[in-house]
């Protein structure tokens, strides 16, 4: 763990456009979001889900563009926290640092009990009984020593991992349509297919949107990144067009293995992984190894994007310094450690407060999405209340405003009240994060002029190689 407390990032290979895209597809996860989101967005819209998703990535779409009105100018691993920064000042700067870390500890240790579990129930399939906390703790070790080794090789295997499970996913779909069931629709790109309306459509456009979380992964990845100021853009952009393109596919794909029918669906707990079985035959293991590469490609990716903004603001002081500790590698080891080491802690306190890493894992993924949520909507808020550039109107309030509008709702679903417990607490524990972070950061401010001198000196100049 030795390394030097630094200003930049500066590896010596940098990512290209390719490895760029390839980090942000990875951190959304593409099979485990069909293996987990699918059967619940298919219950709450039923064969017209295609148009689901369709909706929500225009809805991501302009988020995204929100985020590169500033990425093209001000590239830094800060990312959407030094935004708000720039916009809101530094109070609500260091407020929105400290949200998002407490955000981002919860979900890494969702990806690394999401992993160790996922690696456990595969195993137990072939008679080989282990318990789900060791191997999240061997491969969240292991991924911890990759992504300090170096944001190249990290990001390349996490791109291969990637490979690994869009192969296999493609397969078993274009199986699927060379051979369906019955023949072939369009009726899920019929309105009238949408389950219950407008009212089935918002309850899955939820659910839609957060197959998409992680489409900015490249944008904290803007110091390592060659030409950041347009490549970080067009990462965020072109990885979301791929990936909703990717999704309405295999959407649509699975929809047709059901041979149109919302009943067979919801009769299914896993829709891809049964036709797998059934396209696949003796072969069907191979989307069980698809789910792990999946899940262990977004755990490195996660990773990677996730400790970069720490980093940033340990620099800037709004963190201890030993947070910006830099490998020689040219990684920030000291933020990748507290990450890792906070994320697997939780991991396993949840995993057994919960009574099992299914029920862990989705307490650990809602409470760290609603803090990135609440970055998310800040971010469209910064735009709009920028002074220092001028934009065009429709990039300064039409997108981020639709951008703002899209967030709330998936926010609101998850804070909404008449939720079980003890899901109905987390909305409250959040708030009091939010109270007690801007609190704690005017006080911090106020006494430490040090402090708020250093806050947003760290516009790191980039070259285009």
């Amino acid at each position: 763990m030795n390394g030097n407390i630094e200003i930049q990032l500066n590896p010596k290979k940098k990512l290209t456009l390719i490895d760029a895209i390839s980090s942000s597809l990875a951190q959304m996860a593409p099979a485990a979001g069909i293996y987990y989101g699918f059967p619940v967005i298919f219950a709450a819209s039923g064969v017209g889900s295609p148009l689901t998703l369709l909706v929500a990535t225009f809805a991501i779409i302009l988020v995204g563009l929100s985020i590169t009105n500033f990425s093209k100018t001000h590239p830094s691993s800060g990312s959407l926290i030094k935004y708000i920064s720039m916009t809101f000042g530094n109070v609500v700067g260091m407020a929105a640092s400290l949200i998002f870390l407490v955000g981002t500890i919860f979900l890494a240790g969702s990806a690394f009990i999401e992993l160790g579990g996922w690696t456990a129930d595969s195993l137990a399939l072939y008679g080989v009984e282990v318990h789900w906390i060791f191997p999240t703790i061997i491969l969240g070790v292991f991924i911890w020593g990759l992504t300090v080794l170096g944001i190249h090789s990290s990001t390349k295997i996490a791109a291969l991992a990637l490979v690994v499970e869009v192969g296999v996913l493609i397969v078993v779909s274009i199986l699927v349509l060379m051979y369906p069931p019955a023949p072939l629709s369009l009726k899920p790109f019929a309105t009238s297919s949408i389950e219950g309306g407008i009212s089935g459509l918002s309850l899955a456009f939820p659910l839609a949107v957060y197959l998409f979380i992680g489409f900015e992964n490249s944008v904290a990845l803007a110091e390592e990144t060659k030409n950041p100021k347009k490549n970080t853009a067009r990462a965020v952009l072109v990885s979301i067009a791929i990936m909703s393109i990717f999704y309405i596919f295999i959407n649509y794909s699975i929809i047709q293995g059901f041979s149109n029918q919302a009943g067979d669906l919801l009769k299914s707990a896993n829709p891809f992984m049964d036709l797998a079985n059934t396209y696949l035959g003796s072969f069907s293991v191979l989307a069980t190894i698809a789910g792990f590469t999946s899940i262990f490609g977004m755990t490195i990716a996660c990773l990677n994007g996730f400790s970069r903004i720490p980093f940033h603001s340990a620099r800037e002081g709004v963190f201890h310094r030993k947070l910006a500790k830099v490998s020689k590698w040219g990684t920030p080891i000291g933020s990748i450690t507290f990450l890792s080491g906070a994320g697997l802690l939780v991991a396993i306190l949840f995993g057994y407060l919960g009574k099992g890493w299914v029920v862990g894992f989705g307490y650990l993924g809602t409470i760290g999405t609603i803090p990135l949520l609440i970055i998310y909507s800040l971010l469209n808020l910064a735009v709009i209340f920028y002074k220092q550039e001028k934009w065009p109107f429709y990039k300064k309030y039409l997108f981020p405003i639709l951008g703002l509008v899209s967030i709330l709702v998936p926010l609101w679903a998850m804070v909404q009240p008449g939720q079980p417990a003890p899901v109905s607490y987390f909305p409250w524990l959040i708030l009091l994060l939010c109270i007690a972070s801007f609190a704690f950061s005017w006080f911090k401010l106020k006494k430490n002029s040090v402090t708020a001198t250093n806050i947003g000196v760290f516009d790191v100049s980039v070259n285009k190689d």
